[in-house]
């Protein structure tokens, strides 16, 4: 049991968990909009969540030159000569995966790109702070929906509001993690929307952000127009009550990092469509 746990550690450390949860999202959400996606897409995607993941914890891990106290990010300055060749050939095979996507993904996926550019040029070099983690819950849910926008979808009512739901999904996920986490960020000097607002205030925001979800997608039900996605809707249902209950629920989902497995986790359930 405890080599499976910490096996299940190592590949959440990596963030292959979210890997898997945005490849299998982006694909779900192709269904739903009826497109065939070309392998390259998703392949692609999860790709670029990787190495912006893995970027943004290398960072984080050897900006200290003390032990880190999050233990990805330890983990990462531990191993971070073997992480930087893996990334490097990640990064390769990533500039590979360009002559396959179609052209209109293609550019689209330039610009996400340079925006992410932005973002890494903005915390490391000029040390700057802008509410970080809806930025980041944004661009989490245009890489998601990229690749069907980018093949020519319908974009009618019901897939801006499924877009929506997924920013603020995103969003609520990445406060949470900054609400458990506000004693480790702290302590390591990083800075985060709960070392910033303060813990009152950011339960206050996230509070605000389920409000509006449940608003959301009690609208969405008004302009819903195929099967696919009701189920999807459902799903979306579901995540939320997860969601919900992380934040309802702190004393037993700080123990043994629960936030975190279930809120990395949750984003894996769109593959529940494909039962459908």
């Amino acid at each position: 049991m405890t080599l499976f746990k910490s096996i299940l550690s190592v590949i959440r450390w990596l963030s292959l968990d979210v890997v898997a949860g945005g490849v299998i999202f982006t694909l779900a959400v192709g269904r739903v909009a009826g497109v065939d996606m070309n392998w390259s897409i998703p392949a692609a995607l999860g790709s670029c969540i990787w190495l912006i993941y893995t970027l943004d914890h290398l960072i984080d891990g050897n900006s200290l030159d003390r032990e880190p106290s999050m233990e990805r990010h330890a983990f990462h300055k531990k191993y971070r000569k073997l992480i930087f060749i893996v990334f490097v050939l990640v990064a390769c095979f990533g500039l590979r995966l360009l002559f396959f996507l179609p052209y209109e993904t293609l550019i689209y996926g330039c610009v996400l790109l340079g925006l992410v550019g932005l973002y890494f040029l903005s915390i490391w070099l000029f040390k700057i702070y802008f509410a970080k983690e809806i930025f980041i819950a944004v661009l989490y849910a245009c890489g998601i929906f990229l690749g069907s926008f980018s093949l020519g979808i319908n974009l009618d009512s019901s897939i801006f509001l499924l877009f929506a739901q997924t920013v603020l999904m995103a969003s609520i996920n990445l406060l949470l993690f900054s609400y458990y986490e506000v004693g480790h960020d702290t302590q390591d000097g990083h800075q985060s929307w709960a070392t910033h607002f303060g813990v009152i205030r950011t339960m206050s925001h996230i509070r605000f952000l389920l409000l509006t979800q449940g608003i959301v997608i009690t609208c969405s039900h008004f302009f819903i127009f195929s099967n696919d996605q009701f189920a999807l809707q459902l799903i979306f249902i579901g995540m939320s009550i997860l969601l919900a209950s992380i934040y309802f629920f702190p004393t037993w989902f700080k123990q043994h990092e629960r936030f975190r497995w279930i809120g990395d986790l949750v984003f894996l359930l769109p593959g529940v469509i494909f039962l459908f």
